[in-house]
């Protein structure tokens, strides 16, 4: 059997890359398929995440250098939906310049796209509850915005470290105390563990979302 097969039911999302979107009017029209968004940290694993989600080793451009990705990736999922791959925050192998506009076109976008459906806030389960982290999850949930942890790198800690780290979250969303919060999904990337279960969320999400009108399927729906 193979060690993903024991995980659960393997994600169906092929997706394609579409465009890096340097403004709110290069985004599909509003009111068709759902986006979910995917933020976090430079190099916290995004892209890993979308490339396993999507069943693609190389979707997504993934590497070694953070800050790679300086503005926000859209994808399409073949059967309807996007992905929407925000530039990592914090480190970013970059000018001044362009880490400010690498978070301006993300607010823009926030800002501006009310169908954004849902983030999949990706955080470093190696490292402790950090501040730059709370704040980007404050600020999204202060935009209305649905926010699900996904505690990512799984598979680089034992089993008394995860439980540590995963106990340490669960400490901040009661302290926190705020409607909007999804859950948390400590996941690998690299062995598959937890990805089913960040898979179904996405589904369930995307369900909300019957696409646009006329019944196009997602393959129809293009910019």
């Amino acid at each position: 059997m193979n060690p993903s097969d024991r995980r659960g039911r393997l994600p169906d999302f092929s997706s394609t890359f579409l465009l890096s979107v340097a403004s709110p009017s290069q985004m599909p029209a509003p009111g068709g398929w759902g986006i979910i968004g995917l933020a976090g940290r430079s190099n916290v694993g995004k892209s890993s995440l979308i490339n396993r989600l999507a069943g693609a080793r190389r979707l997504a451009r993934t590497g070694k250098r953070p800050g790679a990705t300086t503005l926000p990736n859209l994808y399409r999922i073949m059967t309807g939906g996007y992905f929407l791959d925000f530039p990592g925050y914090g480190y970013m192998n970059r000018s001044q310049g362009t880490k400010k506009t690498s978070q301006d076109i993300s607010t823009i976008l926030v800002e501006a796209r009310q169908d954004i459906s849902a983030i999949l806030l990706c955080v470093d389960i190696r490292r402790e509850v950090l501040p730059a982290d709370q704040e980007a999850a404050r600020w999204f949930l202060s935009r209305g915005l649905p926010v699900a942890l996904v505690l990512t790198k799984l598979d680089t800690l034992s089993g008394n470290g995860r439980t540590a780290q995963i106990r340490n979250w669960k400490r901040w969303i009661e302290e926190e105390n705020a409607d909007g919060i999804l859950g948390l999904y400590p996941v690998s990337a690299r062995s598959g563990e937890g990805v089913p279960e960040v898979a179904a969320l996405v589904r369930r999400i995307l369900a909300g979302f019957p696409g646009p009108e006329g019944g196009a399927t997602g393959e129809e729906y293009l910019l």
